[in-house]
Parts: structure tokens; C-alpha cells; sequence
């Protein structure tokens, strides 16, 4: 078994246990450290597969130190709070402009406006109980 990474940072690219969206497994998966407070931290996944919305591209170019295999994509709206005792190592620290450019599309998503609900139940309208089962 690796030991957990010592040290992390804001910007630091590195490997944690990813859960599923069901929940149901987690796997192995690259992430960008967004934040750090005590013993947790945030990150944003990392894919080497495109085709998301918000994806932001991820070049070596971008690293300071460290790179990955592939050209990736970060997911500002994939977003997963872990202890800091998950992340498994670290493979490289981003430049200040791409950790500016995450920053910015994740407060960006959190300012949008709610959508609209969907039309409510004509029943629920006129007030009817709901039917017994």
C-alpha cells in the first residue's frame, strides 16, 4: 500500500480514490487540488476523455512540475470533498493560470442562476389530496 501524500497544495495534481456518482465503487483517477482546509480537501476530476460541457484542456505546458500521460480535462463541475489521507501521490503542480482558469469556471457554475422548476401537478394546484393507495 502507498503512503499518503505529505504535503498538498492548491494546484497539485493528484491520484485518489474517485468515487462513482451512484456511489457504489471509486476508481483510481487523476484530480486537480482546488482547495485545502484541516484534513480535507477539494478536488476536480481529471479525464483523458473530452466531450464535457465546462471540460478545461490540460497540456504539459500547464505544469510547473510533473505531467501526465495523455492530454486530459479537468471537470470544474465534477467536484469531490476527501480527506487528505486519500490521495494516494501526487504527479505534478499547475501553473498559476490554468489554477486562475479552474477558479473561475467553478465560481462561474456556482453563480448561475437555478433553473425553473418543472410545472407543478394541476392536482396540486386545485389543492386535492393525493389519491390513497
Amino acid at each position: 500500500m502507498e503512503r499518503p501524500v505529505e504535503y498538498l497544495t492548491k494546484g497539485d495534481v493528484i491520484v485518489i480514490n474517485y468515487p462513482f456518482s451512484d456511489g457504489s465503487n471509486s476508481k483510481k483517477r487523476p484530480a486537480l487540488l482546488v482547495a485545502t482546509f484541516g484534513n480535507n480537501i477539494i478536488v476536480c476530476v481529471i479525464t483523458s476523455k473530452s466531450g464535457r460541457e465546462k471540460e478545461i484542456k490540460l497540456e504539459d505546458e500547464d505544469f510547473l512540475i510533473g505531467k501526465l500521460d495523455l492530454i486530459s480535462y479537468i471537470h470544474p463541475d465534477a467536484i469531490y470533498t476527501a480527506k487528505k489521507s486519500t490521495a494516494i501521490r501526487k504527479l505534478g503542480s499547475l501553473k498559476d493560470g490554468k489554477i486562475n482558469e479552474v477558479t473561475t469556471a467553478i465560481i462561474e457554475i456556482l453563480q448561475q442562476a437555478p433553473s425553473s422548476p418543472p410545472p407543478a401537478s394541476k392536482a396540486l394546484e386545485r389543492g386535492k389530496p393525493p389519491k390513497n393507495e
